[in-house]
């Protein structure tokens, strides 16, 4: 199907890229529908374009490529509509406020967005849990100059593992 969005202009979706995110996002209720589109910058960025609204569009990153010990516990009950009790089905994303100083960028590690990868269903989790922020910082090192960034970024990128527990 062809997709019109501001950013990207028409879109090419196949149906099997559509994510859903059932109950859609915070703010955005009414999005339901969703592609993973790659970013001109590239690794690990990614666009999260919505199919609903064309000039929705949010940067998202894999939080394991940034904090390779992120992880946290969900009860069944909320994970319901992924319909799955396999953990490696999973993959977490968590979305990416960008800024003009590339130092200032910041994740929302309280508000992760989780999809069934098999069925391309997700849900967004509101964690009430103090250690996580919806602002925490990109370069957690903060590393001094732009080529630090970049080296960081590519050390980071080398990281594949996410951790998350269903609890009962």
């Amino acid at each position: 199907m062809k997709i019109q969005t501001t950013r990207f202009g028409t879109i090419d979706v196949q149906e099997d890229q559509v994510i859903t995110l059932v109950e859609g996002m915070l703010g955005f209720t009414e999005c339901t529908r969703f592609v993973l589109m790659d970013d001109e910058i590239g690794e690990p960025f990614q666009w999260l374009q919505s199919l609903d609204i064309p000039s929705l569009a949010f940067v998202v990153i894999d939080p394991s490529i940034i904090l390779p010990n992120y992880h946290f516990s969900v009860k069944k009950d909320q994970i319901k509509p992924l319909e799955t009790k396999k953990v490696e089905e999973l993959q977490v994303y968590v979305i990416v406020t960008m800024s003009s100083d590339i130092l200032d960028v910041t994740v929302n590690l309280q508000g992760p967005l989780v999809v069934n990868k098999n069925t391309n269903v997700g849900i967004q989790i509101v964690l009430n849990d103090p250690k996580f922020s919806t602002r925490h910082s990109l370069f957690t090192d903060q590393p001094e100059t732009e080529q630090e960034v970049i080296e960081a970024v590519k050390k980071e990128n080398k990281v594949a593992s996410q951790r998350v527990a269903i609890a009962g």
